[in-house]
């Protein structure tokens, strides 16, 4: 039988491979730093499991290996991924869609160890259940959206800082792109073609270059903003204060009514509070990633085609979290039609 890898140690290896770029996604792309951000929690997360069960883990190489030890292993990884839902369910009280990322995560992992340092290790891995989780993305009406772009008396009813989060907002609303792309938006990359103002940007996670023909509400955004100025679209802020100001746009905007936080454990709908036994309202969830989601199902109820919008969002054909954005934008056109 051949020598023993120890988890954790081979799992190093696994995060430095994608880091330097040896390791790609299928694309041919490199391992994004939010992705890295993850295999690092999940190291984390395993010396924290293996302290608290007081093992090691660790993988045998099962090539020219007799069945009886192929079934052994498969049993021991069975029993070891036992463990580690308790662990994460009942100690750490996680929820279905953080425990669905972990178990992705060592799934890759085995992948990488079978396909790319070619030891064999058993298929039992492909069988680690990942609980699945229905999750609607928060989006703003059409109506609402209309409201912060139109309703002046609102606006003028702001303070100057909150101008701009609601400019931001909007823009981003329009635009689609992420928080950190729109950041970076500067005034090369707005075109004027035959009277026509264009948005061209490369985005930072696809590396695909987009090109939004702007309305004429957002060219008045960056036209108030051009004076305060020269290389920048739209004001600059961090994520972080912009979630929490976002959040008070909502709210002055009125939308405070109930909007429950719903995640599952082991498929069972949980209820998430906020404060002392608080039910969260429809402003808490507002946030720099609402504006994406919005865009994209704003796009789709205007009857943008599918794989145009796609590429403006980024998302994969076929991908399972887009075409809840088309069913959300479905649900809200057969609204509209019928009142």
């Amino acid at each position: 039988m051949e020598k023993s890898i120890l988890f954790l140690k081979e799992f190093a290896l696994f995060i430095k491979s994608s880091k330097t770029g040896r390791r790609r996604m299928p694309s041919g792309k490199k391992i994004t730093k939010g992705t890295l951000t993850q295999y690092q929690c999940v190291q984390n997360l395993i010396r924290d499991f293996e302290c608290n069960q007081k093992l090691v883990l660790r993988i045998v190489p099962l090539k020219k290996s007799s069945a009886r030890l192929i079934q052994k292993e498969r049993l021991y990884w069975k029993n070891i991924i036992k463990s580690l839902l308790q662990y994460l369910y009942r100690d750490r009280g996680c929820y279905d869609n953080y425990v669905s990322g972990v178990l992705k995560v060592i799934k890759s992992f085995f992948r990488y160890i079978e396909i790319e340092k070619s030891i064999y290790v058993g298929a039992f891995y492909k069988a680690f259940r990942v609980p699945s989780e229905v999750f609607t993305p928060i989006t703003l009406t059409p109506d609402q959206l209309r409201f912060l772009i139109c309703d002046r008396l609102f606006e003028n009813s702001l303070t100057g800082s909150l101008k701009n989060i609601k400019d931001i907002f909007v823009f981003g609303c329009t635009v689609g792109l992420r928080f950190g792309d729109l950041m970076k938006l500067k005034q090369t990359n707005l075109q004027k073609i035959n009277e026509q103002y264009i948005l061209i940007a490369n985005t930072q996670k696809t590396r695909v270059q987009i090109r939004i023909n702007l309305p004429n509400y957002a060219i008045e955004i960056l036209k108030r903003h051009r004076k305060n100025s020269k290389k920048y679209l739209l004001p600059r802020i961090s994520n972080t204060n912009f979630n929490i100001q976002v959040k008070n746009l909502a709210r002055k905007a009125g939308w405070d009514y109930y909007s429950p936080k719903i995640r599952h454990k082991l498929g069972k709908p949980i209820e998430i509070k906020i404060g002392k036994n608080e039910t969260y309202r429809f402003y808490h969830h507002i946030t720099s990633h609402s504006m994406r989601r919005t865009a994209i199902t704003s796009l789709l109820m205007l009857g943008l085609e599918e794989h145009i919008v796609r590429k403006i969002s980024g998302h994969a054909p076929g991908s399972k979290e887009f075409y809840r954005y088309v069913s959300i934008s479905d649900r809200k056109s057969t609204r509209l039609n019928s009142s």
